[in-house]
């Protein structure tokens, strides 16, 4: 007595799948969030196989219609995703639910997976969800690099110190700080939009491997779906995750940059720095030491960062020992890239309400600027005297070694003092010992000086208005 069949793969088999490998092989957990997708593609679908002559048109509208209602219910919350043990995926369970949908008519579900495979079909439905995610992302940075901007314009008139190596370097508007930043995400943004412009394009009639056996008409379907154009390649329709690394690499460098300006925060909020302080509502106490105040947003913000890493490691790793065409290692795809939107999504919304309601400490800010700071400009004032740079730079080297041996603050050398180290000291030096005039000095394209600052800043919103 042969059993009875319950997959629509089963016909070659003589047993049953033991139910340990059901709950292996199974990624319904996973994949029902392409519910909504999946219905929508299989509508059209439907369009293109009547179109190809293999539904009527009386078939092909039965079928819409169920499919609309099941979108319907999907849409409302009351479609029943209780799947059943047949139900590997979520396009089987679609598949299914069609057929009990149209009740005396459900053999007609069974036509609508003619000239498809579950391979393109995934593969497309994924495109799909990513396309919309990415852009969702976009959205959020949007709002994350307008509340920088909003920072730069509040601290624009700020002297701060710029830092190399964790030393202080030379002096910088604070808004270049931040504006350094907010460049930084428009070149991600760009990132974000190439990888969208990648994605969308369609695999759907790929089949598993060697294409569709009906006449389809994939470019009509590929833009009936909202794709730029059907992928050329039907073994490259499958097989392809290029999309996904591209998107999990490039959720992780956004994380990877955001930690790095999180880092700067989280020592600036020191005692020992003092620059800034976040809000109460941005930060946490301790459960020992009630004097605690610490930058838990930034800390968990610089933290998760190691879960985007880890995520497009593990697809990296998982894609990279894979032949061609499909293979089943390919369905550990949605996991890291669901995740690492999650992850990101909220890490700059945390980030952002972080730098708005931030606050700059600017007296010890300006307390903490060390003469030395102005070293290069001095450097830069001989080399405009006709010293060359390499001479210059040792000059002011011997000067700074002077004040650190006799405890000497650098900007209180009397010009007796300055004639010892050259000649081509004169009054006009002491104007180069003033922070404002330093920045002054770098007043190029891109530099810390105020024309640049208010250049760079109109750059920034143009950007701004350009996106939203």
């Amino acid at each position: 007595m042969s059993q009875e069949k319950n997959k629509m793969w089963d016909g070659r088999f003589s047993k049953p799948t033991d139910k340990l490998m059901e709950e292996f092989n199974n990624s319904l957990s996973v994949d029902k969030v392409f519910a909504y997708v999946d219905i929508i593609l299989s509508q059209k679908w439907a369009d293109a196989l009547l179109g190809a002559g293999v539904l009527t048109t009386n078939e092909c509208d039965k079928i819409k219609n169920g499919l609309k209602k099941l979108l319907q219910k999907y849409v409302e919350k009351k479609l029943e995703l209780d799947f059943l043990d047949s139900d590997e995926d979520i396009h089987m369970a679609i598949e299914r639910l069609l057929g009990e949908e149209l009740d005396e008519d459900r053999i007609l579900a069974k036509k609508l997976h003619t000239g498809r495979s579950r391979n393109d079909q995934v593969s497309t439905d994924f495109r799909f969800f990513v396309k919309i995610k990415i852009k969702d992302v976009l959205k959020y940075l949007t709002y994350f690099m307008s509340a920088v901007l909003s920072r730069a314009e509040k601290d624009k008139n700020i002297i701060i110190a710029g830092y190399t190596h964790y030393q202080q370097a030379q002096p910088i508007s604070m808004a270049h700080y931040w504006l350094s930043l907010f460049f930084l995400m428009e070149r991600e943004y760009k990132k974000l939009e190439n990888t969208i412009e990648n994605t969308n394009v369609m695999p759907l009639g790929s089949g598993a491997i060697a294409g569709c056996g009906f006449p389809i008409d994939r470019i009509k379907l590929s833009k009936d779906l909202g794709f730029s154009e059907p992928m050329k390649n039907s073994i490259d329709g499958v097989a392809s995750r290029d999309f996904v690394l591209d998107a999990l690499h490039n959720l992780a460098s956004i994380g990877i940059n955001l930690s790095r300006y999180a880092e700067d925060l989280i020592v600036w909020s020191t005692k020992e720095f003092g620059y800034v302080e976040l809000d109460d509502a941005w930060s946490t106490g301790s459960s020992m030491m009630p004097q605690k105040k610490n930058p838990d947003s930034l800390e968990l913000i610089r933290g998760k960062t190691g879960r985007l890493i880890g995520n497009y490691t593990r697809f990296a790793t998982t894609l990279k020992g894979i032949g061609l065409s499909y293979f089943k290692d390919l369905q550990e795809d949605k996991e890291p890239f669901f995740d690492s939107l999650e992850t990101i999504e909220i890490t700059l919304q945390v980030f952002a309400k972080v730098l708005e309601t931030l606050k700059v400490n600017e007296k010890k800010i300006k307390k903490s600027l060390d003469p030395f700071l102005l070293a290069t400009d001095i450097a830069d004032y001989l080399v405009k005297k006709g010293m060359p740079f390499r001479e210059a730079h040792s000059v002011v080297g011997k000067m700074v070694g002077y004040c650190v041996e006799e405890n000497v603050e650098f900007n209180s050398l009397k010009m007796a003092k300055l004639k010892e180290f050259s000649n081509l000291f004169e009054e006009d030096i002491f104007a180069y010992f003033d922070w404002e005039q330093a920045l002054k000095n770098r007043d190029v394209y891109g530099g810390t000086g105020p024309t640049s600052i208010e250049r760079q800043l109109k750059q920034a919103k143009e950007f701004l208005d350009s996106i939203k």
